[in-house]
Order: C-alpha cells, then structure tokens, then sequence
C-alpha cells in the first residue's frame, strides 16, 4: 500500500476547503459594483450578497465581483472557456482573501467571466531546491518562486511548468467579473 505523505494530506484538505468556501460564494449574473461591500467583512459575519475582493491581473491589483443571486450551470461548461483562478499566498502584507486562509488571487486577464480555481503550492522539489517561498512550512502555498512574485498568470504557469509548483485543481467553478483599469 502507497503511503500518503504529508504534503499531499495537507494539499487534499486545502483542495476541499477552498472548493467549499467557493460554493458559499454565488455564481449569476454581475452585479454593479457600486454599494458592494469587501467579502472579506461578509464572510466574517457570516452575511451574504454580492461583494468583491481584490485579484492580480499581469501585477495589478484589480476588483472581482461576486453576484448575489445563486444558480448552478447548465449543463457541461466547457474547459476553453473557463478561465483559471489561482490561489497562493499573500504577496503583499494585506492578504486579498482570509478564509479559510490567508491568501491572495491571481487571473490571466479578464475576459472570463466563469474561473475555476486552482491552489499554487509550491512543489517538493520548489522547496527542495529554495526556488520556492511559502509563508508558512505546514500548508505550502507559494509565495514568490526564484525571488519573484506570483501576481501573473504567466508567472505561476511558468514556475507550474519548471516543476517548481503544483496547480491543486479544486472542482471549483464560480461567476465573477473583474473591473477596474
């Protein structure tokens, strides 16, 4: 019988966590932005309704909302048009997201409007080698590789393809619209 490691309990955790937290959050049609409030303070208070919360798209720190209302997708959603959502950790002091985990997000640009939602940990041989940081050893979620931060999509699908991190799928597939310049 294979024995499971650590790094791989604490990556299969963190996958279900995240895609239950995902569910809390609504998927439909975009809300206006103005009057939203930061999901952050929702979440906390156990509120609900559309909300955004900060994303990288290319280094900048833009706004994603969150529609209010429900609704599954119908029928099969095809993967071309998903486009991918990648959690890691905090790349600055203020974290984007905090539950169930400090973290931070990171989109390839914003003609998605549906994401699915990837967890950056950094691989064993990232953490072997030094090439990748975490910002806490027990739940490896990458914070910079080789010095560089991960506020591009390009940034984590190269270090993705050096080996250096692993891009946990999470099933999660959610509504949200990225705004702002």
């Amino acid at each position: 019988m294979k024995k499971t490691s650590r790094f791989q309990v604490t990556t299969r955790i963190a996958a279900l966590t995240l895609a239950a937290v995902a569910l809390l959050f609504p998927a439909a049609s975009p809300a206006p932005a103005a009057g939203l409030i930061n999901c952050v303070p929702l979440s906390l208070t156990g509120g609900s309704g559309a909300c955004w919360e900060s994303v990288w798209v290319n280094g900048a720190e833009r706004r994603m909302v969150f529609p209010q209302e429900a609704k599954e997708f119908p029928g099969a959603i095809h993967s071309a048009r998903v486009g991918r959502f990648y959690v890691m950790a905090p790349q600055t002091d203020t974290p984007q997201g905090a539950l169930p985990f400090r973290h931070d997000h990171t989109v390839a640009d914003t003609n998605f409007t549906k994401l699915r939602g990837f967890l950056v940990f950094c691989s064993e041989a990232g953490i072997t080698s030094g090439s990748c940081e975490t910002a806490t050893p027990s739940f490896p979620l990458a914070r910079t590789v080789n010095g560089q931060t991960l506020k591009s999509a390009e940034a984590i699908e190269s270090a993705a393809n050096s080996g250096l991190v692993t891009l946990l799928d999470t099933g999660a597939t959610f509504v949200a619209t990225i705004i702002g310049n």
